[in-house]
């Protein structure tokens, strides 16, 4: 039994060391694949690493990728079969002097005849001439020979057909590891993508997508040691951000337009923090002002008090309080007696502005005062929204439809040197088992009717 046993595990380590080996073996000939030298923004697709994610999340929750799909393996095998061979990483590029949104790609044919196949009866494209396919609106083209095929993606519907040919015959490219991309090849997440300002990272777990990406900043001048009013964990939606405006961005967005809510408003007494939580649902009470005859059948105003369901929210400003009401009273939105906002600024909700020491608070709630306690924190921008808190507290079916599956939204940013920001955040789902990609693309799936069926195959139909 012992001498069983020990062959056995020794058969495990050796399939261990030949998978893992294996991997390896596929990223660093995927470090060699060739890109056009002109290339100025990447997108690594990591296909190793989401096999290998997509295998642990099915063997831990089996059930939540069975469905209802009663097709055969050998089936499910077929429908898989592009006849492609597909690499540890897919590079898809965008030219320098071409449109920001279009991205070409280059991969190998493993069977020339599943390929042709494939083309010609699973997806929808036009022949344009032997061996270059396009979609009817032209955003997707295809140009292939026996043993290669090159894609592009466009949505400006730019001519491609010539730099589709110069990606085939491989001219003017170089290795991904002698580029400025190198750095791509080492990253072991699901997608990333980088650019000459950004380098952004995305990964799909159980239940979770994680985002982190460092940007060029143009907007923000963080505050050099950020603090922010301690919000209340269990709010609906909660936002702070503490920095200043770049004077750039405040003369592109000046207007002319003498109201509360305009961008002119909000940068000219906007210093350097402000934020915004809704807790909860609290009645107002509206006057709703009729008519109706009286007895000497003169009509006569009647007034009807009507309970209103609407969220308790606050917006704080650090800001010249008394500037601030004085515009108010300039464009006679101002109840001073009460500090209600006129509702022909704001109709939906009674609004009151509170103001002091240099703090405003805009707010639903009639006895909130401005709060200027803060605490320190590593990050000057916060935002968090709790999806299922949002979907009860609003009666929009669009809301709930689009944003039922997701449980939490949550985004960190923080200074990460000169012009320089790192964002932070990770998207949580209701169903904490499904790896988050599946759930996403089930989503696409019911949401805009597609034809692709992404319970773990691809069901594309004939073309007719």
């Amino acid at each position: 039994m012992k001498k069983f046993l020990k062959i056995t595990a020794a058969i495990i380590l050796l399939l261990l060391v030949f998978y893992f080996g294996l991997f390896k073996y596929r990223q660093i000939q995927a470090g060699k694949i060739l890109i056009p030298v002109t290339t100025q923004t990447l997108l690594k697709i990591n296909v190793d690493e989401l096999y290998k994610t997509l295998a642990v999340s099915y063997l831990k929750h089996p059930s939540q990728y069975s469905g209802t799909d009663k097709k055969g393996i050998r089936e499910k095998i077929n429908d898989l079969n592009t006849g492609l061979k597909i690499p540890a990483n897919i590079y898809l590029y965008n030219l320098k002097g071409k449109a920001v949104n279009t991205f070409y790609t280059r991969l190998e044919i493993a069977d020339s005849l599943a390929f042709d196949t494939f083309i010609q009866k699973k997806l929808i494209l036009l022949k344009k001439d032997a061996h270059f396919f396009q979609s009817a609106d032209s955003t997707f083209c295809v140009l292939f020979n026996k043993t290669t095929v090159s894609f592009a993606f466009t949505m400006a519907k730019e001519p491609v057909k010539n730099i589709l040919y110069e990606i085939q015959d491989q001219k003017n490219m170089v290795k991904i590891s002698d580029s400025k991309f190198a750095q791509m090849t080492s990253l072991s997440d699901h997608l990333s993508f980088q650019n000459a300002e950004n380098l952004s990272r995305i990964n799909f777990t159980d239940g979770k997508i994680d985002f982190s990406g460092e940007f060029e900043n143009k907007w923000i001048e963080p505050a050099v040691q950020p603090r922010h009013r301690k919000l209340n964990s269990e709010s609906t939606v909660g936002i702070w951000l503490n920095g200043k405006i770049r004077p750039d961005l405040i003369k592109k967005n000046q207007t002319v337009n003498p109201s509360l809510l305009s961008k002119d408003s909000f940068f000219r007494f906007y210093k350097d923090y402000m934020d915004f939580e809704w807790t909860k649902t609290i009645t107002q009470v509206d006057t709703i002002v009729g008519y109706e005859y009286n007895e000497n059948f003169e009509q006569v105003e009647k007034k009807i008090l009507q309970d209103h369901k609407i969220p308790s929210v606050k917006v704080n400003l650090s800001a010249d309080d008394q500037a601030v009401g004085n515009y108010l009273k300039s464009l006679g939105a101002l109840d001073q007696s009460t500090g209600k906002i006129s509702s022909l600024m704001i109709p939906l909700y009674q609004v009151y502005f509170k103001g002091g020491n240099g703090n405003v608070l805009f707010t639903t709630v009639k006895d909130a005062k401005p709060d200027s306690k803060r605490v320190s924190s590593a990050d000057f921008f916060y935002f968090k929204v709790d999806f299922k808190k949002l979907i009860k507290q609003t009666s929009i079916p669009l809301i709930a439809d689009k944003l039922g599956t997701f449980s939490q939204l949550e985004i960190k940013a923080k200074s990460a040197g000169k012009d320089k920001i790192k964002l932070e955040s990770e998207l949580l789902f209701l169903n904490k088992d499904a790896n988050a990609l599946i759930q996403l693309l089930k989503m696409f799936k019911n949401g805009f009717n597609s034809s692709l069926n992404f319970n773990l195959s691809v069901d594309i139909p004939a073309r007719k």
